[in-house]
């Protein structure tokens, strides 16, 4: 009993500094033919990015960064919903790509090793003619809720769902 003061103050330093990723960083294994940047903000939050630049195609981009708010994980879903809306209804009121008449947005769950939660997408038709992808993204590692966007042709659409296999959260 006179060693609980000493137990107790070891079971908390490593219940709140064990494994949690609360600096937010993550490894991330970039796709082959791709260029992948990791930025830190003035902040010291990490801003990833995945390119791809293929011949006659738009460039296509892969982004995600630690949701700047204090949200629950159970808020992901309506707020992905709420960001991707927006972004519907300004691609189709600026006129910069043409939204078929029946486009609809979908929206599916991600849940892999070490993320896991939602993302919603809609195409387009960019004026080259191209086919394109938008998308937007919110998970968590458990710590962190990252989110991001995926603008880019049909082809990687499926490639850039892929880097949420590689994501693993990590100690800073």
């Amino acid at each position: 009993m006179k060693n609980f003061p000493l137990l107790f103050l070891l079971f908390t330093l490593f219940s709140c500094f064990g494994n949690k990723n609360e600096f937010g960083v993550l490894k991330i294994d970039a796709p082959d033919g791709s260029i992948f940047e990791d930025k830190v903000m003035e902040n010291g939050v990490h801003f990833y990015s995945i390119k791809w630049k293929r011949k006659n195609e738009m460039p296509s981009v892969f982004m995600i960064s630690k949701w700047p708010n204090e949200m629950s994980t159970s808020e992901m879903p309506s707020t992905v919903q709420k960001i991707i809306e927006g972004t519907f209804a300004s691609v189709k009121a600026t006129g910069g790509s043409l939204i078929e008449e029946n486009a609809k947005v979908q929206y599916e769950e991600i849940s892999e090793e070490f993320v896991s939660g939602n993302v919603a997408h809609f195409e387009h038709t960019s004026k080259r003619g191209n086919r394109r992808v938008q998308s937007v993204h919110m998970v968590s590692d458990g710590d962190v809720i990252w989110n991001g966007q995926f603008s880019g042709s049909e082809e990687l659409f499926q490639e850039a769902m892929n880097i949420f296999k590689t994501m693993e959260p990590q100690k800073q």
